[in-house]
């Protein structure tokens, strides 16, 4: 059972109708043996009673002992037939043999001649019948009288006319059966996937559609369960939708209310710390004015997220030259990796252009250069590359630093809002972060129609490679002139 759980459904399909093919072949040639075995006992019975009636008929008026030219011409009837081989056989009250036919076989043991019933034994089927065989009287020798005396009419024919005749129908049979059993399971195959191809197809729209877009599944009009199953889906998907963009919506007024009164408290702190003189006082409204600007990196973050997945988004969108950006996010983090003592290096920067907002752009590179730098110990090595590939029309973006790595069980959490990679970092040394880049990071990735790959080891450090489709290669876009050596290899 476990093992049929995991083939496909093409596949279960497919063994689903060889067997019934089978199963229904088989019991089809099963009854029509049997019903040909009787259609023959039928045909030898109703032909053992007919001729039983017609022989009782002709014995009545000849006198026994029967003359030789009579005897004769009834044994060329016998011997003559081509199919049934009959024999008589006359027995008077005693059992006693009277007459036989040439054809007769020995005399057949365990039949009841009082029987008149068609019977079945040593091999052969009989039929008796009873008649008033003539004979001479014996009270008057000399005179021609004759009596009527009691006796018993046996017809039958040998039963191997029945496997005669199954061994023909075997002979159709039989090959009939080999053709059944090699060309069915192709057969049931090439069935399954033609019945399951719109199934396969509607799984295939399914894999293709976003929730973030409108995209729906084709419906093909029929009204059968595809066509009801493709309509459920699109009533999910409409639904799935709404929920999204009601908690997004929520999530970016939730965002706007809070920036307002934060920026206030903020403004506010601030003021007061420049005149308060107490010393422990300062320290207290320092450590408020870390937490608000901690609050007010979230603020954005929960903006920028709702505005990635806005419908609204692609409005924004232009070429830019990525290679620019992450040029530019090299020299902003220079001044922090050295503060750490980290060396980070960019090792290529093909000329790249991409169609996009530049800030979710320049959000991609700033959030994974800063995350390497963040859970990087001090005297570890970051590099950073950018390589366009022209002729698939994608540029690719890596990452790489020796950093604590993420564990396997992490790893499949990577994206999730809020969750943030706990095993072996030191909270002392790595500062805290809010759980939402990596998220916004693929959210951008995905409505670009973007990949995101994660390689990492505990321990040893992690890489991240993204793959964006480009546009056409300008060196110069927005009158931004791209310099590709100016930041190359450049170590801190």
């Amino acid at each position: 059972m476990f093992a049929w759980s995991k083939l496909k459904m093409t596949t279960k399909a497919a063994f689903i109708l060889v067997l019934a093919t089978w199963l229904s072949a088989a019991s089809i040639g099963l009854a029509s043996r049997a019903a040909f075995k009787w259609l023959v006992l039928d045909q030898i019975d109703r032909e053992l009673n007919d001729i039983a009636k017609d022989f009782q008929a002709v014995l009545r008026n000849e006198p026994y002992p029967f003359d030789e030219m009579r005897t004769a011409r009834w044994n060329r009837r016998v011997s003559i037939h081509p199919v049934y081989r009959h024999f008589f056989n006359l027995f008077d009250t005693e059992g006693n043999n009277l007459w036989s036919t040439i054809s007769s076989p020995s005399p057949i043991q365990g039949v009841d001649r009082s029987d008149q019933s068609i019977q079945e034994v040593g091999g052969f089927r009989t039929v008796h019948r009873n008649l008033d065989l003539l004979v001479q009287d014996p009270a008057s020798p000399n005179e021609n009288k004759l009596i009527a005396k009691p006796a018993i009419l046996q017809v039958g024919c040998p039963t191997d006319l029945v496997s005669l005749a199954m061994r023909e129908l075997d002979r159709w049979l039989l090959p009939l059966a080999g053709a059944i059993v090699v060309l069915v399971p192709p057969l049931a195959w090439l069935v399954a996937r033609w019945l399951l191809a719109p199934l396969q197809s509607l799984a295939k729209q399914t894999d293709q559609i976003q929730v973030t877009e409108d995209g729906t599944i084709q419906r093909n009009g029929n009204r059968d369960e595809i066509d009801r199953l493709a309509s459920t889906i699109n009533g999910l998907l409409e639904r799935t939708r709404n929920h999204v963009r009601s908690n997004e919506d929520w999530i970016a007024n939730s965002a706007h209310q809070l920036r307002g009164p934060l920026a206030a408290i903020m403004s506010n702190v601030e003021v007061v710390s420049n005149r308060i003189s107490d010393g422990k006082t300062g320290e207290m409204l320092e450590k408020v004015v870390i937490e608000c600007n901690y609050l007010n990196k979230i603020v954005n973050q929960l903006l920028l997220l709702g505005e990635v997945s806005s419908e609204h988004n692609s409005a924004a969108k232009q070429s830019v030259a990525w290679d620019r950006q992450v040029q530019q996010a090299m020299e902003l983090f220079e001044a922090l990796a050295s503060e750490k003592g980290i060396q980070i290096e960019l090792t290529q920067c093909d000329p790249a252009v991409v169609t996009a907002n530049p800030v979710h752009l320049r959000f991609i590179v700033q959030n994974l250069i800063e995350n390497a730098i963040k859970y990087t110990e001090s005297g570890g090595h970051i590099w950073v590359s950018l390589t366009n590939n022209s002729s698939k029309n994608k540029c690719s973006l890596v990452v790489k630093d020796t950093g604590i790595g993420i564990s396997k069980a992490d790893q499949k959490k990577i994206g999730n809002r809020f969750f943030r990679s706990n095993t072996g970092r030191n909270p002392a040394t790595t500062p805290r972060g809010s759980g939402l880049g990596l998220s916004i990071v693929l959210n951008i990735i995905e409505s670009l129609k973007g990949a995101f790959q994660l390689e990492s080891e505990l321990g040893q450090g992690t890489t991240i490679t993204i793959d964006l489709p480009t546009g056409t290669a300008n060196t110069t876009v927005a009158g931004v002139s791209t310099n590709k050596a100016m930041y190359m290899k450049k170590p801190w």
